[in-house]
């Protein structure tokens, strides 16, 4: 045997080493920690996950909220809201109030909010001015595409007399 022969047996071009097996190991949970990363800071950023700000006050005043409606209900009006959206990123808001008898209701205070369902922080409120009798209209800008809650709320003697919540599509 001679002196420069080696023990080792030639290695093969395919073959799985141990840095090789490191290297996809670093590489399948770098990209998995990597999107996680990504995707839990778009998660924080569009949505704060709260519907309101203090989810236990809100159940405390669930029966104040079920008397609120028995008495909204006894008053037998009638509230048809619509609201348009131009390319301008403009929306019209248009509501008819009416009592029992389908008689228009003049001279009350109405206001509109266009909630966003996913992100809060795009709530738009507008005051409603009357431009004829029992039809009140307002433009809240700037108002994005897409899924809205239009409330509608009619003011009262001591607070909200009157309260509708529709949930509309603008394009």
């Amino acid at each position: 045997m001679t002196a420069s022969a080696s023990l080792m047996p030639p290695r093969a071009p395919g073959r799985l080493t141990g840095r090789k097996v490191l290297a996809i190991l670093v590489a399948f949970f770098g990209t998995v920690a990597t999107a996680d990363t990504i995707l839990l800071v778009s998660a924080t950023r569009t949505w704060s996950g709260l519907e309101v700000a203090s989810p236990y006050r809100a159940g405390q005043l669930y029966n104040a909220e079920l008397a609120r409606a028995r008495e909204q209900d006894a008053l037998g009006w009638h509230l048809d809201a619509s609201a348009a959206r131009n390319p301008a990123a403009v929306a019209t808001v248009t509501v008819s109030l009416s009592d029992g008898a389908a008689r228009p209701l003049r001279g009350k205070a109405l206001q509109a909010r266009l909630e966003r369902p996913t992100d809060k922080r795009q709530d738009v409120a507008v005051d409603l001015v009357e431009v004829a009798a029992g039809t009140y209209t307002a433009r809240a800008e700037p108002v994005a595409r897409g899924q809205w809650d239009l409330v509608v709320e009619v003011a009262g003697a001591d607070g909200v007399a009157f309260r509708r919540r529709h949930r509309i599509v603008l394009d």
